[in-house]
């Protein structure tokens, strides 16, 4: 009887099927009321939908009409007064196109506005229309008053007629006389004017002989000039300074100038023989170059030897000079031509102009490598020291070329110019490589590239023939003259009191 009671499968499956049949009917009826509810929704949105149609075909209606009235069939009817392919921005162009100065910010103002002014106008037209009535009346009164003086004048006409033909029969008979005068003067004038050419070619041909003597004497002048100054050699410059003291070991010297003549290191000098014939004018007088390397005092500074004539070398009491620097006051120079300062052909603009400012001077004037002038307008001046003359090409080396051969030409024309002007002034015309020497320039090493096309100075040596060629060994054996050693001494040597003839001041 107990097994009987308890629950079996049949139980437990039918328990699952009333509750899964609870839970079907329940969800059945969710859905079918939420189904409901959409239909109900569905069915409110068609009719606004129905309704938002009909609203929107009455605009489609309305726009159209609205375009009929504007004129104008353009689909888009836009928002910007900018946009011309929409009816806001036709209308909005041609509210400012037809409207004119009366144009507003919309089409009625603008029409109220062309209104007004056709109102206006039309006003003004019937008042000038009035003022036209009034003129012409007065006009029909003046023609009346003219037309009594017409006659008049008819009247008197007859007898100023008369009057006429015996006036010009008087002027007449004066006009002849007077052309007989005018007859006398022409030809009186014609033999003047013969005359007068006669002493015109005269002159002509006297100022013809004047300028031609006077280019000759010119180039006479010139000549001799040259002449003379080639063999006096008369320098104007004054030397910069002194040599104070000289160490050969070093290759130092001591200069008798410093800060007081506002000297500044880098700055270079040529230095002279004590019995120069010139300071400035010619390099055979030159023995050494220096740059000086420290300021000491103000009346004494430190240099180092670039170069030296190994025959007449350095000594106390040597002058020095440069036409760059001058105690006190800046020097100006003029330069046509290319300062090619390393000979490969080239122009050396940046170096050069850093040796100038380098020692305190100033380019006046160049001659650049286009023939021009800079600054364009330049000319020298009376305080232009040197003119210098750089490399020039020769037209005739361009032979087949004409734009280089026009551009050799033109600064060999400025160079011809600038010559006259030197000679004008009294200003000193020199070779770049005088200049250079004068002012105690070294370059100081050549650097060779691979795949340069310059020439290279420093030869490798002399081929020995017996050895096919080939260079054998040429070291030193050690024995060096007493002219050129070097000798470092831990002291430095007295001197006797003794000194070369050769290197003797006089």
């Amino acid at each position: 009887m107990a097994a009987a009671n308890k629950p079996t499968a049949v139980h437990f499956s039918l328990v699952a099927f009333v509750m899964l049949t609870l839970i079907l009917g329940v969800t059945t009826y969710i859905f079918w009321k939420q189904s409901s509810e959409k239909e109900a929704q569905l069915a409110a949105k068609d009719k606004d939908l129905s309704t938002q149609t009909q609203q929107v075909s009455k605009y489609r209606t309305e726009t159209d009409a609205l375009k009929q009235v504007l004129g104008t069939q353009v689909e888009a009817i836009g928002s910007s007064q900018d946009d011309a392919t929409t009816v806001i921005g036709i209308m909005a162009a041609e509210n400012q196109k037809q409207g004119g100065p009366q144009a507003g910010a919309n089409t009625l103002f603008t029409l109220a506005q062309m209104r007004a002014a056709l109102d206006a106008a039309q006003l003004e037209i019937q008042s000038l229309q009035r003022s036209l009535n009034d003129n012409g009346q007065k006009l029909a009164a003046v023609e009346t008053g003219a037309n009594a003086r017409v006659e008049q004048l008819q009247t008197s006409q007859g007898s100023s007629e008369q009057q006429l033909q015996t006036n010009i029969a008087d002027f007449q008979q004066k006009i002849d006389a007077k052309n007989s005068e005018i007859e006398t003067s022409k030809k009186q004038a014609n033999e003047a004017n013969v005359a007068k050419g006669q002493l015109q070619d005269e002159y002509d041909k006297f100022r013809r002989g004047t300028e031609e003597r006077i280019a000759l004497l010119d180039k006479q002048i010139n000549f001799y000039k040259d002449q003379l100054d080639e063999l006096t050699k008369q320098g104007f410059d004054l030397e910069d300074g002194r040599i104070v003291s000289v160490d050969n070991n070093t290759r130092t010297v001591w200069l008798n100038i410093g800060s007081a003549e506002g000297l500044r290191p880098q700055v270079s000098f040529s230095v002279y023989t004590s019995d120069n014939r010139g300071i400035g004018r010619g390099v055979e007088d030159i023995k050494g170059k220096i740059e000086v390397t420290r300021i000491l005092e103000p009346h004494l500074s430190e240099a180092r030897i670039l170069d030296e004539d190994l025959f007449r070398p350095m000594a106390d009491g040597d002058p020095i000079y440069s036409p760059l620097w001058a105690s006190g006051r800046k020097e100006y120079f003029a330069i046509v031509g290319r300062p090619d300062l390393d000979e490969d052909g080239k122009s050396d603009w940046d170096l050069f102009n850093e040796i100038i400012h380098t020692n305190g001077a100033e380019l006046e004037m160049i001659v650049n490598d286009n023939g021009e002038r800079e600054p364009a307008a330049a000319k020298l001046s009376a305080r232009t020291k040197f003119l210098i003359i750089g490399d020039i090409d020769d037209p005739a080396k361009f032979s087949g070329i004409p734009e280089k051969q026009d551009l050799a030409e033109k600064v060999l024309a400025q160079r011809a110019a600038l010559i006259d002007e030197a000679r004008l002034y009294g200003i000193r015309v020199v070779r770049l490589n005088d200049f250079l020497d004068y002012i105690g320039w070294k370059p100081e090493q050549r650097l060779w590239q691979p795949g340069a096309n310059k020439p290279f100075n420093l030869q490798e040596g002399v081929q020995t023939e017996t050895r096919g060629g080939r260079f054998s060994d040429r070291s030193s054996g050690g024995t060096t003259s007493e002219l050129f050693r070097n000798k470092r001494m831990k002291k430095q040597q007295e001197s006797g009191g003794s000194t070369s003839e050769l290197f003797k001041q006089k």
